[in-house]
């Protein structure tokens, strides 16, 4: 009996030492063209962004094989915000994958990590078609997880987001 109770601590405490901690939270919102940009606010903990995937979602919170990958290879972001537009990301940003067209109604989601791998953003599942009914005063959509296969959905502002992200770290 205690041999099982001290492998199944083991075991809790090897899983979670191997998950990214959480530092910060991340949004997204479609800009002007229609295109699909990465809203991305994080704790000092987090360091910087250095890469983020888009993931064709699945059930269960799992997801596919990456769809686009863009890896920092310019200057670390200034503050502890960045908005990243996937298909153009900038000359820090580079990717070999060709930018993929979204479906409305299929699930994707962005992750970020930093350069370590060892914390990230909260991410969550989405469709293009959830974008598109964002007030223009709060443009950017984020999600907390609820339990049960089900998230919370909020629209903020970018500043919105920022707090977010503050209350987060504290």
């Amino acid at each position: 009996m205690i041999t099982a109770m001290t492998l199944t601590a083991t075991l809790t405490a090897t899983l979670a030492a191997c998950s990214p901690a959480v530092d910060g939270v991340g949004g997204v919102r479609l800009d002007g063209a229609g295109r699909l940009v990465a809203v991305l606010a994080w704790c000092p903990e987090f360091g910087r962004p250095a890469t983020v995937i888009l993931y064709p979602a699945e059930s269960g919170g799992r997801v596919g094989e990456p769809l686009l990958r863009l890896r920092r290879t310019g200057e670390d972001p200034e503050g502890g915000l960045l908005e990243l537009a996937l298909s153009d990301p900038g000359p820090d940003w580079h990717t070999d994958d060709p930018t993929p067209t979204l479906v409305d109604e299929d699930h994707y989601e962005v992750r970020t990590w930093d350069e370590s791998g060892e914390h990230r953003l909260a991410s969550f599942p989405f469709t293009p078609a959830e974008l598109r009914t964002a007030p223009s005063d709060q443009p950017v959509l984020t999600k907390k997880y609820a339990g049960d296969g089900r998230y919370d959905t909020e629209f903020l502002s970018v500043p919105e987001l920022q707090q977010a992200a503050a209350n987060e770290c504290d």
